[in-house]
C-alpha cells in the first residue's frame, strides 16, 4: 500500500499498529504529500522530541492515519549539529500550521518556508531564544534580562491588517466578562458584517507537557486529568493507554468495559450541557436553563459513583481503581430520567422557531475548509466528515458496539447541534448496551517497569473530538517526553473561516457551537 512511502525509508520501526518510517529532510514533502493526496490520510499531529540522550538527535514526527485503515503511518525526521531547521509544509497541507510554529517556539528548530513564521505558544516578552522543551533548558541571567524588553518587538508579532474602505477593528479580550479563561480576538468588520477574525490564545500557556517529564508515569495520570476538566476522563484515558501500550500490557476486559462506559458518560454530559449552552447565545433562558439542570442531573451522578464530578481518579495505569457496574440500578435509574428529560429539551428546541432560525446558515464551514485545516470532532462531523476514532481505530470495547458516527452535509451551527444531539441518544444506547453484558478478570494489570526509549500512541474520541498522547521513556524508565494534543488545538484556527460573513452579534453563537477550550489549548 505505502511501497512508494517504504522507497525513502533509511529505516523503519514497527509497534502495534505503528509504523515508524525515518527519511531524509529531502525527502519529507513528497512522502508527506504521497500519504496525503494519494491515500487521502488525515494528518493527525506533528510534535518535535529532544532524543539526544540516545543519539544527538532532535526528532520531527509526522502521524498520518488513512481512512480505513486502523494503522498510524509516522514518517520521521532526524535534526543535529548546527542544522536545527525542517522543511515546512504548511504551504501543501494547511493543518500543518500550527503544529510547526509550536515546535519552532518549543524546541528553537526552524520550519523553512513556513508562510506565518510567528511565535504561536510563547508571547512577545518571552526570550527570544529560549526553547521550554529542550533537555538543557533553564532560564538564564540573559533571559531575566530579556524578559521584559520583548514588548518593543511587538512589531513581530502584531495581529495581521485588513485595510480599505469602512472597515475597522473590534478588540475583544484577552480579559473577558465572566469566568472564562483569557483569549483575545482581533475583528476586522465592515457595518456589522465580519470580514476578517484572527484569534490569539496562550495567555495562560501551562507548560504541561514539561511537567510531565517530571513525574513517574503514574503520577502522570493525575496531570493528564487537568489539562481541560470536562475532557478528564478522555484525557486520563489516552495517556494510560500510551503508557500501557509502551509497557506492553493489555487491560483486563472489565477494566476495559469501565473506561467505555465513562467515555460515554462523559460523552453525555458534555453534548447536553452544550446544547443547553447555544441556547444563550440565542436568548431563549429556558433552553439553557433546561440543559444545564440535566447536566447537573448527570455530573451529580458521577459524582456519586466515582466520587468526582469530572471522573477523576478512575483511571490508573494498567486499568482502573473502581467497578462502577455495581451502580447499574442508580446509573439506568438516572439515564431514564434524562432520557425523558432530553427528549423534552430537544423537541422544545427545535419548536422554537426564533432559536432554529438563528442557527440554520450560521457560522457556516464547508467540508473543504474543515479538511485542509484538520478540524475534528462534532465541528468536522457537522461538516460532512465521518472520522470518528472510535471507528477508524477500535479499542477498549467499542468493537463490540453497534454506532454511527453521525454526519451532516450543512456545516452550520444547526448541524453542530444536532450532531451533538444524536451522538447523545447513541451514548445513552451505548451505556444502556453495556449493562447487557458481564465481563471477566480484574480492574488492573500490573505495570513492572517500563523499557528504555519505548515510545507509543494513546487516543480517545474525547465530547470535543480526537485526542492524542504519544508518550516516550528515558534511559531510566521515566518520561522523555510527553507530547499530547487537544481538539482544540486543531479546532481554533478554523472559527475564522466559519464566521467569516457572519453579523458581530452571531459570533458567540458560532463561538458556543464548536464549544472549544482554552485550558485544552494553552496547555
Amino acid at each position: 500500500m505505502i511501497e512508494k512511502v517504504l522507497d525513502k525509508a533509511v529505516k523503519t520501526r514497527e509497534h502495534l499498529n505503528e509504523l515508524y518510517i525515518e527519511i531524509s529532510k529531502e525527502h519529507l514533502k513528497k512522502v508527506c504529500m504521497y500519504l496525503y493526496e494519494n491515500k487521502d490520510a488525515l494528518l493527525r499531529l506533528i510534535f518535535a522530541s529532544d532524543e539526544r540522550e540516545i543519539d544527538g538527535s532532535f526528532r520531527v514526527y509526522y502521524v498520518f492515519s488513512i481512512p480505513g485503515v486502523d494503522r498510524f503511518f509516522i514518517p520521521l525526521i532526524s535534526l543535529k549539529g548546527d542544522d536545527l531547521s525542517f522543511p515546512s509544509i504548511t504551504e501543501l497541507i494547511p493543518s500543518a500550521h500550527w503544529y510547526e510554529r509550536e515546535i519552532q517556539d518549543m524546541f528553537g528548530l526552524v520550519p523553512e518556508g513556513h508562510p506565518d513564521p510567528r511565535r504561536l505558544l510563547l508571547h512577545e516578552a518571552f526570550p527570544a531564544q529560549s526553547h521550554p522543551l529542550r533537555k538543557d533548558w533553564g532560564i538564564s541571567d540573559d533571559d531575566l534580562k530579556e524578559w521584559g524588553e520583548g514588548l518593543a518587538r511587538k512589531e513581530k508579532n502584531e495581529f495581521m491588517k485588513v485595510e480599505g474602505e469602512g472597515v475597522y477593528e473590534i478588540p475583544v479580550g484577552p480579559v473577558h466578562a465572566g469566568i472564562i479563561e483569557p483569549g483575545h480576538f482581533r475583528f476586522s468588520a465592515i457595518g456589522e458584517t465580519i470580514f476578517f477574525l484572527e484569534p490569539r490564545l496562550f495567555y495562560t500557556h501551562k507548560g504541561t507537557e514539561k511537567h510531565f517529564e517530571g513525574m513517574s508515569f503514574t503520577e502522570g495520570v493525575r496531570l493528564a486529568e487537568r489539562v481541560s476538566g470536562t475532557s478528564s476522563f478522555s484525557h486520563s484515558s489516552a495517556y494510560c493507554m500510551a503508557v500501557e501500550r509502551m509497557a506492553g500490557i493489555e487491560i483486563p476486559e472489565k477494566a476495559k468495559a469501565v473506561r467505555t462506559l465513562l467515555l460515554e458518560m462523559e460523552r453525555l454530559y458534555n453534548h447536553i450541557g452544550d446544547i443547553g449552552n447555544m441556547c444563550a447565545g440565542t436568548g431563549l433562558a429556558v433552553g439553557y436553563s433546561r440543559g444545564a439542570v440535566i447536566k447537573e442531573r448527570l455530573m451529580q451522578l458521577n459524582d456519586r459513583i466515582t466520587g468526582s464530578r469530572y471522573l477523576r481518579g478512575i483511571n490508573i495505569v494498567g486499568g482502573v481503581t473502581q467497578d462502577i457496574f455495581i451502580y447499574a440500578e442508580d446509573i439506568l435509574s438516572i439515564l431514564d430520567l434524562v432520557t425523558k428529560e432530553y427528549k423534552g429539551l430537544m423537541k422544545l428546541l427545535l419548536g422554537t422557531v426564533s432559536h432554529v432560525e438563528r442557527l440554520e446558515n450560521t457560522g457556516r464551514l464547508s467540508k473543504d475548509i474543515a479538511m485542509k485545516m484538520g478540524v475534528t470532532g462534532v465541528a468536522a462531523r457537522a461538516s460532512g466528515s465521518n472520522d470518528d476514532i472510535r471507528k477508524a481505530h477500535t479499542h477498549l470495547l467499542y468493537d463490540r458496539l453497534v454506532f454511527e458516527a453521525h454526519s451532516s452535509a450543512r456545516g452550520d451551527v444547526f448541524a453542530r447541534m444536532m450532531v451533538r444531539a444524536e451522538e447523545a441518544e447513541c451514548s445513552i444506547s451505548m451505556i444502556e448496551a453495556l449493562f447487557e453484558s458481564s465481563y471477566q478478570g480484574g480492574l488492573a494489570e500490573e505495570v513492572k517497569e517500563i523499557p528504555q526509549h519505548a515510545s507509543a500512541l494513546g487516543y480517545s474520541e474525547s465530547p470535543r473530538g480526537s485526542l492524542f498522547y504519544w508518550v516516550m521513556s528515558d534511559k531510566n524508565g521515566r518520561p522523555l517526553r510527553v507530547k499530547l494534543r487537544s481538539p482544540s488545538f486543531c479546532n481554533w484556527p478554523a472559527v475564522p473561516f466559519a464566521v467569516h460573513g457572519n453579523i458581530v452579534p452571531d459570533f458567540p453563537l458560532c463561538n458556543k457551537s464548536f464549544n472549544l477550550s482554552y485550558s485544552g489549548c494553552d496547555m
